[in-house]
C-alpha cells in the first residue's frame, strides 16, 4: 500500500469511528437504546463514575435517566483525536451534555470520553470507555419551549423517539 492509499484508508477508518461517536449521542438524545448500544460492541464496559458496567445494562439505565428526569438533552461532540492501529483505536472525544430540566433550570455537564475501539466484522465499535467529568453548570432556563422545541409554523416537531424528524425518510418539505 502506498503512502497516498495508506493515508485514504486511515481517513475512511476515522470517518467511521466519529460516525459511531455520533450514533451514541444522537442515541442518547432521541432515547434510542438501540442506536446507542449501536457505537459498542456486545459486552463493551462503561465507567461513567458512579455505574460501571457493560453496554447492555449502561445504556438502558442513563436512558431511563435521561427520559425520567429531564425534558430534552443534547449531547454534543468536539475536540476528537484517534489513534488508529490496525483493528485497534484509542480516541479522547470532548462533550457537553445540555439537560433541559423540569425545574426551569438547564444543566449543561462537561467533560472526555476516553475509548478503546476496535473493529470486528467491518464495524467499529467501542469496547472500553471511560467518561471523564471537568464540571457542571447549572443556570435559568431562556425560551424553553416544555421540552418541544420548534418553531411555530414548521411542519414537524422535535421528540425523544423515533418520531423525531431525524428519522424521516423522506424529510418532508411541503405541508401536503
Amino acid at each position: 500500500m502506498n503512502d497516498e492509499t495508506r493515508e485514504l484508508h486511515e481517513l475512511v477508518e476515522r470517518r467511521h469511528i466519529w460516525d459511531c461517536m455520533l450514533r451514541y449521542a444522537r442515541g442518547m438524545d432521541r432515547l434510542d437504546v438501540e442506536l446507542a448500544l449501536s457505537a459498542y460492541h456486545p459486552g463493551a464496559i462503561e465507567d461513567h463514575g458512579p455505574m460501571i458496567a457493560p453496554c447492555e445494562q449502561f445504556v438502558p439505565n442513563v436512558i431511563a435517566f435521561h427520559r425520567e428526569t429531564e425534558l430534552a438533552t443534547q449531547h454534543t461532540l468536539a475536540n476528537h483525536t484517534c489513534e488508529i492501529d490496525g483493528d485497534t483505536a484509542h480516541a479522547e472525544t470532548y462533550v457537553h451534555c445540555l439537560s433541559v430540566l423540569p425545574s426551569g433550570k438547564n444543566r449543561i455537564g462537561y467533560g472526555r470520553f476516553v475509548d478503546r475501539l476496535e473493529k470486528r466484522d467491518g464495524r467499529w465499535g467501542i469496547v472500553s470507555r471511560v467518561s471523564l467529568p471537568t464540571g457542571t453548570i447549572e443556570a435559568d432556563a431562556v425560551n424553553v419551549h416544555a421540552g418541544a422545541t420548534y418553531l411555530p409554523g414548521t411542519l414537524v416537531r422535535s421528540s425523544r423517539d423515533r418520531d423525531d424528524p431525524s428519522y424521516l425518510r423522506p424529510l418532508p418539505l411541503t405541508r401536503d
